[in-house]
């Protein structure tokens, strides 16, 4: 295999930029033209930004944004929105991956991790795809972790050209297993830690379910990526396009490992650094787990392309063509940094909630928890973050209780509804983010996973109604 055939730069697709661009537009527009439809209303909030239950009033002045200043509201967003630190902490740190494996991939690390691997797991390549799963299933439901794992983007993709996979295939490793993980939560911090503390039950209850249905969820997830991978295999082996494999001769793989091993310490080092900084209480209220990747990406980066590119000047150029090959996620980060932004100022959010869970209470346990959930994702389209839609959501539905709905169901319910959505709704950063530095097209995902997102979708609704009937 050429190097030119394998090495993938990590930037965004014209045309999926675009496509992304137009739907995250529309999306602003409609919540605007939401806020002119809709009454403006509020909870009141105490202290610890909870939401006050039985609080909620209408508002005499009805409050939105103009219509002209809907362009304006990423920017806006930006400098004076609500969580706009972390927006720009997500910035800067995906300029700074894009650096970072600039310098890696013109140092040939990224390329000698790809040989190394295929060499080692080219018959045993579906075996390799359930261990992938199992991992990044095991990060998202244990510790969160998503966006930062796009890091691992450019050896997947490299990785899926030399096994003959689509880029759909090399971006599912990533967006399917975390996305899958996240919904079946065990320890995550940031969903079920959240949850379980704002409704004041321990992380504990409700554990042995969750843990049956990250096992039922692997399997399932498994089988589709390696399906897909086949699905693949097949479509290339009817093409010009197939790319022929060739085992290394023993001298090449020695050189080849010896660089590959310097990535994957510095993989190690960068996992471990995220590992602590989720785990450790003190670092985790900091809340900065991304800015010590960042830095250590940079370190160990610039270390290694010392070493193989001989000049850190050299390593430096590399780092700015990364960085600039990444810049139009600021574009699609604050148009869906926007939608919030604009919903917050019209006041509808509330308003929203207010409506349905009124309407919720009055039903059937088994009626209620699916409607409890359709609630959860639309709430999700609105704000993607999992603590901003905690604070909002979870105080009001365990201290204002649903009839035969525990709050283990509630909190089940959370954790489906800002899972399952973020590899679906284009207003997740992560999802537009991946789908662009894989090129591929939002309208190209639905079509190649909606199928199997619906089932993860009915399958969430099938465990929450087992959930009410067991009385979990």
């Amino acid at each position: 295999m050429e190097n030119k055939q394998l090495n993938q730069d990590v930037k965004f697709g014209l045309k999926s930029f675009l496509t992304i661009c137009a739907i995250l537009i529309a999306v602003i527009i409609f919540v605007g033209i939401l806020t002119y439809i809709t009454p403006a209303g509020a909870y009141q909030l105490d202290t610890d930004g909870k939401v006050i239950p039985d609080s909620f009033r209408l508002m005499e002045i009805q409050t939105r944004l103009p219509a002209y200043r809907w362009l304006s509201a990423p920017i806006e967003a930006l400098v004076i929105g609500q969580g706009n630190m972390n927006v720009i902490q997500i910035i800067a740190v995906l300029l700074v991956l894009g650096g970072t494996f600039k310098i890696l991939d013109q140092s040939g690390g990224l390329y000698a991790i790809v040989q190394v691997v295929i060499n080692k797991f080219y018959n045993k390549r579906y075996q390799l795809i359930w261990v992938i799963t199992l991992l990044m299933m095991l990060l998202a439901s244990c510790f969160g972790l998503q966006e930062e794992l796009l890091i691992l983007f450019p050896i997947f993709l490299s990785f899926a050209t030399a096994m003959n996979w689509s880029n759909t295939q090399a971006v599912s490793l990533i967006l399917i297993t975390t996305g899958v993980g996240f919904t079946t939560a065990t320890f995550n911090p940031f969903t079920v830690g959240v949850a379980s503390d704002l409704a004041g039950v321990s992380i504990l209850n409700g554990l042995w379910y969750r843990v049956i249905i990250f096992c039922v969820l692997y399997v399932l997830t498994s089988v589709y990526l390696v399906a897909m991978a086949k699905h693949d295999e097949k479509r290339c082996s009817k093409t010009a396009a197939k790319v022929e494999f060739a085992h290394l001769s023993e001298e090449e793989y020695i050189a080849y490992r010896k660089k590959a091993n310097m990535v994957f310490v510095l993989f190690a080092a960068v996992l471990l650094v995220i590992v602590v900084a989720s785990a450790v209480p003190f670092l985790a209220d900091l809340g900065l787990g991304m800015v010590f990747m960042a830095v250590t990406f940079v370190i160990g980066a610039f270390l290694i392309g010392k070493l193989s590119l001989g000049s850190l000047k050299v390593a430096g150029k590399a780092f700015l063509q990364g960085a600039k090959d990444l810049s139009p996620s600021i574009i699609i980060i604050l148009l869906a940094f926007s939608v919030k932004y604009i919903a917050e100022n019209g006041n509808i959010l509330h308003t929203l909630f207010h409506y349905c869970h009124t309407y919720i209470s009055r039903q059937s346990p088994y009626f209620a928890v699916i409607l409890l959930y359709v609630l959860i994702l639309v709430f999700e389209f609105f704000i993607p973050g999992s603590l901003a839609k905690a604070l909002l959501l979870i105080p009001l539905l365990t201290l204002a209780p649903l009839p035969g709905i525990s709050t283990n169901i509630i909190i089940l319910a959370f954790l489906f509804g800002d899972g399952y959505t973020n590899v679906l709704y284009p207003t997740c950063g992560t999802l537009v983010i991946g789908l662009g530095l894989a090129e591929v097209g939002y309208v190209e995902w639905l079509k190649k996973t909606g199928l199997f997102q619906l089932f993860l979708f009915l399958l969430s609704i099938c465990f929450l109604l087992m959930a009410v009937y067991i009385g979990l």
